[in-house]
């Protein structure tokens, strides 16, 4: 299917994984648990089946960093030829700079939002520039790095800072209620805006099975909240970081499922 609509896209990669690999194996569980949902959000009165959306499958990809920056790349910048919404399912939380550079290129002025326990903000880990683990360091060096918003931080290095750091948000800044000045200031993030969630941005309670799960993190309903909050402003969305190998009884994968159909309900009600 062609022309506007949704394009969902797995990428099965996990080269720099640090700590619990098997995050290129989440693409097709993150489908498998989606089985389980009617199609219908009654919450915004939205059918999927009444929605142009296209599965393209998982990207054929080796685990090396280079192919899988070329196809995804190139691969991206089909969907957007066609005017589609990308959805893409890691896969580790490296490629979301993949996906920038290419949104980059059609939009001047982008901005980007990333749900992430870690700030990710190291030049080099483990000796690889691009990492995992150096995430919003790459994407503040695509777009400007005042644009670049980190929300659900509770880890991360001591000499982060300088002036180039993205805005972030401690957990501790973070309040569950519409109102709070970080709540706030990300309703302020205008048009066109990118949307990265790394699913260890929630409390290992609500998502178990991701590559570095930290304790003390974001439930799932203050994300629902922003999501549906920001979803009229993104061009874009990518979820990373569930590892289906380290679940318990998929409750990771579902999770990452559903918040596809609120992102999809609240752009379409």
């Amino acid at each position: 299917m062609d022309g506007p609509g949704y394009s969902i896209l797995g990428v099965p990669y996990d080269r720099t994984s640090s700590f619990r690999p098997g995050s290129r194996k989440a693409p097709d569980q993150i489908r498998k648990a989606s089985y389980c949902f009617e199609p219908y959000i009654g919450e915004y009165d939205t059918s999927l089946t009444e929605i142009p959306l296209k599965d393209r499958g998982d990207l054929q990809i080796s685990n090396e960093y280079k192919e899988m920056k070329r196809e995804l790349g190139r691969t991206t910048r089909e969907i957007l030829s066609n005017d589609r919404f990308p959805i893409m399912l890691g896969g580790e939380h490296s490629i979301t700079p993949v996906v920038v550079s290419e949104l980059k290129e059609r939009h001047d002025d982008l901005s980007v939002l990333i749900l992430d326990a870690h700030l990710d903000f190291r030049d080099r880990y483990e000796g690889k520039k691009h990492s995992h683990a150096t995430v919003s360091r790459r994407v503040s060096e695509i777009i400007d790095p005042a644009n670049t918003y980190v929300y659900g931080v509770r880890s991360k290095a001591k000499d982060y800072g300088s002036e180039d750091t993205p805005v972030y948000f401690d957990r501790d800044d973070i309040s569950y209620k519409k109102g709070s000045s970080s709540f706030d200031q990300l309703k302020d993030i205008q048009y066109p805006l990118y949307l990265s969630i790394d699913m260890d941005v929630f409390d290992p309670s609500y998502a178990p099975g991701v590559g570095n799960p930290e304790p003390f993190g974001l439930g799932s309903s203050h994300v629902k909240s922003l999501i549906s909050e920001v979803s009229d402003r993104l061009v874009g969305m990518d979820i990373v970081e569930v590892c289906p190998k380290f679940d318990s009884g998929d409750i990771t994968s579902n999770l990452a499922a559903r918040l596809i159909y609120e992102l999809i309900g609240s752009r379409e009600c």
